[in-house]
């Protein structure tokens, strides 16, 4: 309501110093001021707005953020006709891996170490999750020697403190 009195002065304002250069100029009083009307009546009867209130009408509605949980991530990544794992399970995979032999002590990059993590998780398991297509039965070999390989009791303990 406010804003509404504050733009009727200053419409006031503009159309009096309107009227008042109009005269400067050697245009008689009564017709600027007539001009001046019609130009209202003109601009209330469009109803054109020529200030800027806030954008366009109507307002576009919020943008929905769809997030998946991470489960369904996975479970997108596995092709149900053909069986094929993506990157993403595989690298998820890999890292669980990686960490239950770093616990023992052991690094699946180092060739050294290679046979002594062929003796605790299998024979063929390293090399199923290079591959370039992984298969979920595959996977599942991978996961069951990950469940093998034994968990630092200790370790476990010291978290439930």
């Amino acid at each position: 309501m406010k804003g509404r009195i504050v733009l009727g002065v200053i419409g006031l304002l503009v159309a009096g110093a309107l009227v008042l250069v109009m005269t400067g100029l050697g245009v008689p009083v009564e017709f600027a001021i007539a001009w001046l009307l019609i130009l209202g009546v003109i601009l209330l009867a469009t109803r054109q707005s020529f200030i800027e209130e806030g954008g366009a009408w109507p307002p576009e509605p919020p943008t929905v953020l769809l997030r998946g949980s991470d489960v369904s991530r996975l479970a997108w990544s596995i092709n149900p006709r053909t069986g094929v794992v993506g990157h993403v399970i595989v690298a998820r995979v890999e890292r669980m891996l990686r960490r239950r032999l770093a616990h023992q002590g052991l690094d699946l990059d180092d060739p050294a170490q290679h046979a002594h993590i062929d003796a605790l998780i299998g024979p063929d398991i390293r090399e199923v999750l290079g591959g370039r297509e992984v298969r979920r039965r595959d996977l599942e070999r991978v996961l069951a020697a990950i469940e093998r390989i034994p968990q630092d009791d200790n370790r476990m303990a010291g978290q439930e403190r």
